[in-house]
């Protein structure tokens, strides 16, 4: 699969700044639920291999970090909070600003054993697609 460079440098800078950022919480010893699946875009049409570790903070929020490959080869992380939607018993939501993507939007329905998000950023929209490992 080809790939211009341009977006090879902005995926591995972004990556670096995402480690620099990470906050001590994603770091601490808690119980983790592992993940594997994929992601794709609606956009580009790219998609790659997806994992992540998920646990659960309270009862309307989850810490997830997923880790993935852009063009089989490109490494990438990305962090995320993931709250509750009021009224609702399984769908969360993520915002936030990435570097270098601007603002980044999750929504994830997560039950005991699929997990299935849509996310948008500015120039890009997708799903992940995970079941538990």
């Amino acid at each position: 699969m080809m790939f211009d460079l341009k977006m090879t440098r902005v995926i591995i800078l972004f990556l670096g700044l995402t480690l620099v950022s990470l906050p001590a919480s994603a770091t601490a010893a808690s119980p983790v639920s592992r993940w594997k699946g994929s992601w794709s875009s609606q956009t580009t049409g790219h998609r790659g291999p997806l994992r992540a570790r998920i646990r659960q903070v309270d009862a309307d929020t989850y810490r997830a970090v997923f880790v993935g490959r852009f063009a089989g080869v490109v490494p990438f992380l990305y962090p995320a909070t993931l709250q509750r939607v009021p009224g609702q018993c399984d769908c969360y939501t993520s915002r936030q600003r990435l570097p270098l993507m601007g603002s980044y939007q999750m929504t994830a329905r997560i039950d005991g054993q699929r997990f299935e998000a849509t996310y948008r950023s500015r120039k890009d929209r997708g799903v992940f697609r995970m079941s538990r490992r």
